[in-house]
This record gives structure tokens, sequence and C-alpha cells, in this order.
């Protein structure tokens, strides 16, 4: 059985992709033990890859036929895949364009949402069809999985929460660090931009602001090891991962949690911001540079960082694949529908 997980052709640096590739290579691993193969697809693509972390997980191409009347467009996918030897795992954003033709095909699907916000997008009748139609739906973030119960009652009992792993190895407090503080300039770039401005008056001269874009894995934890401060422009995310990865490099994270980010906000770490009040924002930065400042050395808080990472680890990620496969009736020896 190949399990194919269908992702959006994105070339700049979005977590969630980074996630799906992650998952799908870690299962490609895990399968042959269950009879399983794995696969990612960017339906539509000529030579797609993501380029800006390493992956050895299996790429599908596929060109779906054009829909000529109605929306979405593009989404005809009649004899794509084979209900036989494939099950598909579809990105919460596409239910609307794929659950319900994979259903009417009889191919096996799991819807994973990643982005308990973006579950709406769609003719609620498209989505409740989807939904109800699923073999197992993948949840982020106990907040994503509160969305998908409220959204769509009955399906409960098909919710798996799972959890992506932020390579500890990598994204890690070892190195000493400087006086910088940074953020990711696409996040809330309206935002982040009003934050910079009111600060420009009143951060020290010894302090600067480092925008996180354009960069690799490898060179972001390069520069998040060496920062002090993290601002957060999380909005309306599932568990986002780029604040989870400046806390476990040893930064104090200032900033919104896009409400998905609440079940690992430790008080050591973290300080939140409501939502758009950008003058508070840069109050709370230069309030945190100061006490740093005052401070006789930069305290990192390696038991918080200890058990983020444990939450957020190699071992619970395979855990969780692992009851998916189940979920799936992708069972030790084979498949049980």
């Amino acid at each position: 059985m190949e399990l194919i997980f269908l992702c959006p052709a994105i070339r700049k640096a979005v977590g969630g992709v980074k996630v799906i590739y992650k998952q799908a290579e870690l299962i490609h691993k895990l399968g042959p033990s269950r009879g399983v193969s794995a696969a990612v697809m960017h339906p539509n693509t000529f030579f797609f890859r993501v380029r800006w972390f390493e992956s050895t997980v299996p790429l599908k191409r596929a060109f779906f036929k054009w829909r000529w009347m109605g929306k979405p467009s593009m989404s005809n996918i009649r004899g794509a895949f084979d209900a036989r030897r494939q099950m598909v795992v579809i990105p919460e954003l596409w239910a609307r364009k794929y659950g319900a033709q994979l259903l009417a095909m009889g191919v096996p699907y799991a819807i994973y949402v990643q982005n308990g916000y973006y579950i709406t997008k769609g003719r609620p009748a498209d989505l409740d069809l989807a939904y109800q139609g699923a073999r197992c739906i993948l949840t982020i973030s106990d907040d994503a999985t509160r969305c998908v119960a409220l959204a769509f009652p009955g399906v409960e009992a098909r919710i798996l929460r799972v959890h992506y792993a932020v390579d500890a190895q990598r994204f890690k407090p070892d190195q000493a660090k400087e006086n910088i503080i940074t953020y990711m300039p696409r996040k809330l770039a309206d935002h982040s931009s009003k934050v910079l401005f009111f600060l420009r008056h009143h951060l020290p001269a010894h302090w600067s602001i480092v925008p996180i874009d354009g960069m690799t894995e490898v060179q972001v934890a390069a520069v998040l090891e060496r920062s002090k401060i993290f601002m957060a422009f999380s909005h309306f995310e599932g568990c986002p991962l780029p604040p989870l990865e400046a806390a476990l490099s040893g930064n104090q994270v200032i900033g919104y949690t896009g409400q998905g980010a609440k079940e690992y906000w430790r008080p050591e770490i973290f300080e939140e911001v409501a939502s758009g009040d950008v003058a508070g924002f840069a109050q709370r930065v230069l309030a945190k540079v100061q006490a740093i400042d005052q401070a006789q050395g930069f305290d990192v808080p390696l038991p918080t960082i200890r058990a983020l990472a444990n939450t957020f680890s190699e071992d619970q990620e395979r855990t969780d694949m692992l009851e998916f496969l189940n979920c799936m009736g992708l069972k030790e020896h084979g498949l049980n529908a």
C-alpha cells in the first residue's frame, strides 16, 4: 500500500510543508514491516522540490484534469489514484477540492489539519462530506482538535492529535548569545513593520534586529542560536513552528500565540502580546532588552527547553505516525480494512 501526501508547491520557507515532508519520510522508513511506502505529491507541477531543508522522501508527479465547470478549479482527480493500492493524505485547505472525489472513488484518505482556522474554506456541504468520509483526521495541536470537533460533530473518534519533531541537535541553546532580536518578516508583515518603526528611536545601539528571511533551515538555526529575543507574529496558526524553534534555541519569545501555540507557551520563555497591540509589542520588547542589559548574565531556562524538546521529539513523532498507520488500518502485518 502506498500512502501519498498531497502538498502545495511553495518555494518559500513554510513550516507546514516541512512537517508534511518529514512525516512522509518517516512513514516511508517505518512502512516496510506493514507493507507500506510513502511519497509526497505536488499536483500539477514539473520538477518542483523544496530546497530550503533536506529530505529523502520520494516524490510523485500527477497532473489532474481540468474541471471546466464550477469551483475549485483543476480538481478533477478521476483515475488519478488506485483504491486497491493507494491511500491519500490531503491538507485541510484541499479538503473541499479532493475529499468528496476520493470518497466517491473509494480511495481511503485522511485529512491533515495543520491550521484549525483554514477548515472553513469551501462550501459547508462539501466540507461536511469530506470530513465525515475521512478514515482519519490528523490534527497538529489541541487547538486544531478543538476546531475540527466544533466544526464537524460526529468525527471526534477519528481525530488523531499528532506532534511534529524539532531537531534538538540543530535548534539548541549551546552557542554564546549576542544582543540580537530575530523575527520572520513574512509573518504579519504589516504588524512587524509597525513594531520596528516604534522601536527605531529606543532600541540601544548595542542591540540589532535581524530578519529571518530567505534562509535554509541550517542558516535559521545558526542565527537563532546567536539571538536572545525572538518576536513572534503568528496569526491563526495550528501549532506555529518558528517560536518553538526559537525557544529551543534559547531565545526569550515575545509576541502572538496564534492560538495554537498556547499549549507550549511556558512563562519562563514566552511572553504573550494581545494580537494587534503593536505599540504594546514594542514596549514589551524594550522592557525585555532593559531587563537583559541589567542582569548579570543571560538566563537560559534549560529544564523548560528540555521539556519542550521531549514533547516535540523524534520519539513522540514516531509514536504518533505509527498510531496514524493503525488509524488507517495499516497494521503490523499489512492492511486491515
